[in-house]
């Protein structure tokens, strides 16, 4: 019988051993989705019978004793629909959108392939990845399995819903303002958002602020995955520079004794933080302090609620420019005011609030010539009942849009400095629901993230936390 919650890397290795076979990986899978799926509403599609197919393939290699094989072949995974997959039509979690049967993967997808993963559908999303809820016209409303009562996150609130449900070891997700950690924090899982350009894209969203990854159980899961993105082939305008060491053999080793800056406060002035999201952060602080490292209080510049809104709502207006419209009036409400405001948006406006920002973040950057790590909340807020995110839209269009900046007024800093940022949980609420700590580590430097990460890990883990009702 295959362990629900076993690792995506424990997975692989067993596969690897002839101790589990592709073929039953994915039963397994397709059991649970059809189990969990009714309370979750994780999956906007389930592509059973390719996903059976490629795995019997991979049976057949096993059989034939094939070797050389790749690092997660024959393990399940999804992937976001927001993001392009041969053969399956992309729906953005629109009802507005064409929906165009993809030729071709995306190029952080075609790496997941590439790496052996099986294929088994795509994960729900808000409509363009708009918010930090996952809710939308088209797919409903994707739950929490540790409080269906509660919202997942958003966007890659599909993906984290079925990962910490034991639907799937590991899910695909993208991040382009905390949409992989915000979901990681409040379902009680590790996602990290990598660095900018170190994970292969066809283009650079959101001028770079937005990137892929994945969310999974396992600090070494996450870095094996990204293992697997930084080997691909690098056709984008921008590349990372090679890492010094693989991402794996980093998270497996503690790092040396690091200068640590603790934040409590966003971003944003004026954000409360609730007192569970402060006692996390001041917890993960203390334990940083006792492994050894140099912890120190940090206070960020912050970012002027109206500056912010000048530049990075110019550039998120647009976010939905590569999306393919077939009726804009049944577009969402705050979609349809963001691609209105970005229809009357001309290209000076758009160059100088590129400009804006940059200018910006090479001041803000200069804090981590004092640290190598900050330490944060992963959230200033709980995860919101179903419908929080839309109340008092018909009044303000944009509300919503505040709302989700709210929320991401932890994270979104990663995406505007371009930072490696990953999400743990160390902590659990008093009630037991999950609440992330942050890492933020210095530009390129995924691997003292993943290190400190995993150093966590083994002093408080986290593995034997599950769901009750998935378990």
């Amino acid at each position: 019988m295959v362990d629900p919650f076993q690792s995506a890397t424990e997975l692989a290795a067993q596969v690897r051993r002839r101790e589990v076979t592709p073929s039953e990986l994915v039963e397994a899978t397709l059991a649970r989705i059809e189990l969990h799926e009714p309370r979750l509403n994780a999956f906007c599609h389930v592509t059973a019978d390719a996903a059976r197919t490629v795995a019997r393939e991979q049976d057949a290699r096993l059989a034939a004793g094939e070797q050389d094989l790749p690092p997660f072949f024959g393990v399940p995974i999804a992937i976001k629909d927001l993001h392009p997959v041969a053969g399956w039509p992309l729906c953005s979690a629109s009802i507005g959108a064409a929906h165009p049967v993809m030729e071709r993967d995306a190029a952080a997808v075609a790496a997941l392939r590439g790496a052996g993963f099986v294929f088994v559908g795509g994960t729900t999303s808000p409509e363009f990845g708009t918010v930090s809820v996952t809710e939308s016209h088209r797919h409903g409303v994707t739950r929490n399995p540790w409080d269906l009562g509660r919202s997942p996150g958003g966007s890659s609130g599909g993906a984290a819903a079925a990962v910490a449900a034991g639907v799937l070891p590991i899910a695909h997700g993208s991040d382009g303002a905390g949409s992989i950690r915000e979901p990681a924090s409040y379902c009680g899982l590790v996602g990290l958002k990598p660095s900018r350009a170190l994970v292969p894209s066809d283009i650079h969203a959101m001028e770079g602020l937005a990137t892929e990854g994945v969310l999974t159980r396992t600090v070494a899961d996450t870095a094996a995955a990204l293992d697997v993105f930084a080997a691909a082939p690098r056709r984008s305008w921008y590349v990372a520079p090679p890492a010094a060491r693989s991402y794996a053999e980093s998270a497996s080793v503690d790092p040396p004794r690091l200068r640590i800056g603790c934040n409590l406060q966003p971003a944003f002035p004026g954000v409360d933080v609730h007192p569970h999201a402060a006692q996390i952060g001041r917890a993960a602080a203390g334990l940083l302090s006792d492994l050894g490292h140099d912890v120190r209080d940090v206070r960020l510049p912050g970012l002027d609620p109206e500056w912010f809104e000048r530049t990075f709502d110019v550039l998120y207006a647009a976010g939905s420019a590569d999306v393919p419209i077939e009726d804009e009036a049944r577009v969402e409400p705050l979609n349809r005011t963001l691609r209105e405001r970005a229809r009357a948006t001309d290209a000076l406006t758009y160059i100088d609030a590129v400009y804006a920002l940059q200018l910006r973040s090479a001041e803000l950057i200069g804090l981590w010539d004092e640290i190598d790590v900050m330490v944060t909340p992963t959230n200033p807020l709980l995860a919101p009942p179903e419908g929080w995110q839309w109340e008092g839209q018909e009044d303000d269009p944009w509300r919503p849009l505040r709302r989700a900046e709210q929320t991401a007024s932890l994270t979104v800093l990663g995406n505007v400095l371009g930072l490696p940022a990953i999400s743990i949980p160390l902590f659990s609420q008093p009630d037991g629901m999950p609440l992330g700590v942050q890492l933020m580590g210095r530009p390129w430097q995924d691997g003292t993230v993943l290190s400190l990460a995993g150093e966590l890990e083994r002093a408080r883990p986290w593995h034997d936390r599950r769901p009750a009702g998935f378990a």
